[in-house]
């Protein structure tokens, strides 16, 4: 959690000096205030996605050390995996802001974003259980050891991530 609160600390220290004035006007604040708050979400949700796409490496070294060892042929299960990796990563770029600007028809209170906000960092924990997985993918392939449970563990980190996070999306659509 202190990664979010110093996500918003790194947005508050992009405001003006005439934005950090006007938080002191009643009424503002609180604009401000959401404002921000649509801006950390989606900066969480792209720290989301840049640290699952960073596996993507670990999956190509993996390919490349099944290839020096001969055995190419266990590498299928690795290109399904890239591509739900990809299809994660997707969905956590593209997803809905957590909150709605001033003038948008749909507005978000706060208790929602809040919500928004626990379920948005509860997935870090997910992204790192699947980042240290696909880390053990690359070790076994170099240890030339069996890499089909891994390769199993991994597509199910990432199913249930990619189920979890449209959960995400029925919390926005039940305002």
């Amino acid at each position: 959690m202190t990664d979010l609160g110093a996500s918003l600390q790194q947005v508050k220290s992009n405001e003006s000096f005439l934005e950090r004035i006007k938080r002191f006007i009643p009424g503002y604040d609180g604009y401000v205030n959401r404002d921000n708050s649509r801006e950390l979400d989606t900066v969480l949700r792209n720290k989301l996605a840049i640290e699952l796409d960073s596996n993507h490496v670990k999956l190509k070294n993996t390919v490349l050390n099944l290839a020096q060892r001969g055995k190419l042929f266990e590498s299928d299960g690795i290109d399904k995996l890239d591509k739900k990796l990809q299809s994660a990563v997707n969905k956590f770029r593209s997803a809905s802001r957590g909150y709605s600007g001033a003038f948008d028809v749909v507005k978000i209170k706060d208790d929602k974003l809040n919500q928004i906000y626990q379920f948005d960092a509860g997935l870090l924990d997910g992204v790192d259980t699947i980042s240290a997985a696909c880390t053990e993918l690359e070790t076994n392939s170099k240890s030339n050891l069996d890499i089909s449970p891994s390769v199993d563990k991994i597509g199910s980190l990432l199913e249930a991530m990619i189920k979890h996070f449209d959960d995400r999306e029925s919390i926005l659509s039940s305002l």
